[in-house]
């Protein structure tokens, strides 16, 4: 073992060198969403019993179990069990969102690369850069469990105490170790980064749909989650450590099955083969489309997969919505049926507005990937034989970007097809199809304007196009938690989930519309410009 570990610290230092800022900035993300949560939430019950019991009861509604987790059934609320109910679900996504690429770049990445190949020459052992990886996540995970104490104690929430908000931070860290272990068997799986991505996202989607979908059901069923395994430690309440128990378990698990695969497979091969190509490439893969076409349909077949079964998942939750309405005597003796329903479908439509935010941000996320592929190409070689080819610069770059582009959209409408079609067959008054043609007019020309601006920073600066994650993530958070933390009502216009925020209730603001599709002409027509000018490998 110490044989196959030698020179491990080496990497670990090097790896925590390379991933400082790209840790740092999600670390910060991170406390910044556990300490906001927490003090707004606090502020908020503070503010008497009749508030405290309108957050609650909204948290307890189908559409926001869908998205946040099931509240768990006490008799009386406090601010630390909703601050769990609310920030459990939601903080392991974007934990996972950090460690999974961070681990599979790590690993794969290197070998990928030919990185880790000059390292091996050396005096290196064959599980030194898994272990070194493992380290790292150790570490970062021990610093953001450390740093969640320290905010949850000086917050000070009602209802908690030492011990609730250590065992919080504690179930967060083996969350992260969970899900990154989970990435780096994957990336021993694999042989190549792409695969390995792609399946540690949809073994997270998945996780996130059988907790939806169990927590609005069957909630005894939720254990078949891993994430629905920190729901069940029933922080501030129970204090389950069973579950976070069986967490920690399966993650030593997972991260000594990667390491004993790192250390019998050679470098660069991968347990999962990949099947042979022909003997001789088509015809029609002459073309730039075609061969992007030919590379990327599975990532793009499993988004429009994954938009679907989302799609049909969060529309089945719609029925659901209305129904708070019926359900609450105070509004059934001041209003009419008439005015129920009317005020039913008001309250549907706001929920398609809040999920509509999360489709753009799928659509984009896929988009976004395809077109960032062309300078990770370019920066592992693959178009230096392109460039000598005919190809011009002009006609690779805007390959790589309208494919992008289609790719966004294409996810975003099988996305918003599928949560209407499906939310019509589950409501006792199905929707018009004019709010559908809102969705699409307000949310397509978003997802085109997100892609352009990631088109620009890929083709003018290249090295920062990492930062469009950080942005187009700090207005997805700001606009789904806008209402629940009391934010001004225009703090999310600084992206354009701000922008269509109260779609489809109203059409998109014509001002709006305008500055989007110009500002998407400008950005890609940059991205354009931008690439031409760069040299190869940047």
């Amino acid at each position: 073992m110490r044989h196959s570990n030698r020179n491990a610290g080496y990497l670990l230092r090097a790896n925590l060198k390379q991933n400082l800022k790209f840790s740092l900035i999600w670390l910060v993300i991170l406390i910044m969403m556990i300490a906001s949560g927490a003090g707004k939430l606090e502020a908020a019950f503070a503010g008497g019993a009749s508030g405290s019991k309108e957050i609650v009861k909204m948290l307890r509604a189908p559409g926001m179990a869908a998205m946040f987790g099931a509240m768990p059934k006490v008799d009386t609320y406090n601010t630390a069990i909703v601050f769990a109910g609310v920030m459990v679900v939601f903080m392991i996504i974007l934990q996972a969102l950090w460690v999974m690429p961070l681990m599979i770049r790590n690993t794969r990445g290197q070998e990928e690369s030919g990185l880790l190949e000059m390292v091996r020459v050396r005096n290196v052992g064959r599980t030194s850069a898994i272990t070194a990886a493992s380290l790292e996540l150790l570490i970062d995970s021990a610093i953001m469990g450390i740093l969640y104490f320290v905010s949850l104690a000086a917050v000070n929430m009602g209802g908690t105490d030492l011990y609730g908000d250590f065992l919080f931070s504690l179930g967060m860290v083996i969350a992260n170790l969970l899900f990154g272990a989970i990435a780096l068997l994957f990336a021993q799986l694999t042989n190549n980064t792409r695969t390995a991505n792609m399946l540690s996202y949809m073994v997270l989607t998945a996780a996130y749909l059988v907790r939806l979908v169990t927590d609005i059901q069957h909630q005894n069923l939720t254990w078949l989650s891993p994430i629905g395994w920190f729901e069940k430690a029933n922080f501030y309440t129970d204090n389950n450590v069973w579950a976070l128990g069986l967490a920690l378990l399966v993650s030593i698990l997972l991260a000594a099955s990667a390491t004993m695969i790192a250390r019998n497979r050679d470098l660069g091969a991968g347990i999962i083969a990949e099947r042979t190509g022909r003997a001789k490439a088509a015809g029609w893969l002459r073309s730039i489309p075609a061969l992007l076409w030919r590379t990327e349909r599975g990532l793009f077949a499993g988004w429009l997969i994954g938009a679907v079964v989302f799609g049909g998942v969060m529309g089945s939750v719609l029925g659901g919505v209305g129904d708070i309405l019926k359900t609450n005597p105070l509004y059934r003796k001041i209003l009419d049926v008439g005015q129920i329903n009317a005020a039913n479908q008001t309250m549907v439509l706001s929920f398609l507005g809040m999920y509509l935010g999360i489709f753009v941000a799928l659509a984009v996320t896929a988009g976004v990937q395809v077109a960032f592929r062309l300078k990770r190409d370019d920066n592992l070689g693959y178009l230096s034989v392109i460039h000598a080819e005919k190809p011009t610069r002009t006609t690779i770059s805007v390959s790589y970007y309208c494919f992008g582009l289609l790719a966004g959209v294409f996810v975003l409408s099988a996305g918003l097809l599928a949560l209407f079609f499906t939310g019509n067959t589950v409501l006792s008054h199905p929707l018009p199809l004019k709010y559908l043609g809102r969705l699409f007019a307000a949310s397509v020309p978003a997802v085109i304007s997100f892609i352009a601006l990631g088109i620009a920073l890929v083709g003018l600066w290249p090295r920062l196009s990492s930062l469009f994650w950080l942005y187009m993530g700090a207005g997805l958070i700001v606009q789904i938690f806008r209402g629940l933390f009391d934010l001004p009502k225009h703090a999310g216009n600084f992206t354009p989930f701000g922008w269509i925020a109260n779609v489809p209730v109203e059409n998109v603001d014509q001002t709006w519309l305008i500055v989007m599709v110009v500002s998407a002409i400008v950005l890609f027509i940059l991205g354009i410009a931008g690439y031409r000018r760069q040299d190869l490998s940047l």
